[in-house]
């Protein structure tokens, strides 16, 4: 008799054992929010990393501008004092390069020249602006002195 009554405990026992339907459906809740808060972080990353790529375009279209701007002779039409107000806007397009090249985005480049020394200094911004989604009218602005290196 002492033997079918242990065998009947351990036997109860084992049936105890292991997980629950409301434990598993628990774990599988948590794991589901777990990978939700991922796939928003994905998507977060995405969207920067486009943004940062965008600025760096940007900054390289007004470093290019800018050096276009340095290299003319100081008595150039182009680098005559706009008095305070920036030059028409020159739109430059970012292609993806694909079966057909598709405009990414489209930067406006426009800038103004200011003599700080009438004859000797003038001083050059540069402004390249960009809608993004969800963040419009984004801008770098890139300013230098421009000597007269020329003597003219």
């Amino acid at each position: 008799m002492q033997d079918l009554a242990g065998a009947r405990t351990s036997l109860g026992c084992a049936s105890r054992a292991g997980f629950t339907l409301l434990e598993i459906a628990i774990s599988l809740g948590v794991f589901a929010i777990g990978m939700l808060a991922l796939a928003a972080m994905q998507l977060h990353a995405l969207r920067s990393g486009s943004g940062g790529r965008h600025a760096t375009q940007a900054a390289s279209i007004a470093q290019s501008q800018m050096e276009q701007l340095q290299r003319l002779r100081w008595t150039d039409a182009d680098l005559a004092d706009t008095a305070g107000a920036f030059t028409a806007t020159i739109a430059q397009n970012n292609t993806v390069q694909g079966d057909p090249n598709q405009v990414e985005m489209t930067y406006a480049v426009d800038w103004r020249i200011a003599d700080v020394e009438p004859g000797w200094t003038r001083a050059i911004d540069v402004r390249v602006t960009w809608d993004e989604e969800k963040r419009p009218n984004r801008s770098v602005v890139l300013s230098s002195l421009r000597y007269n290196r020329e003597g003219l």
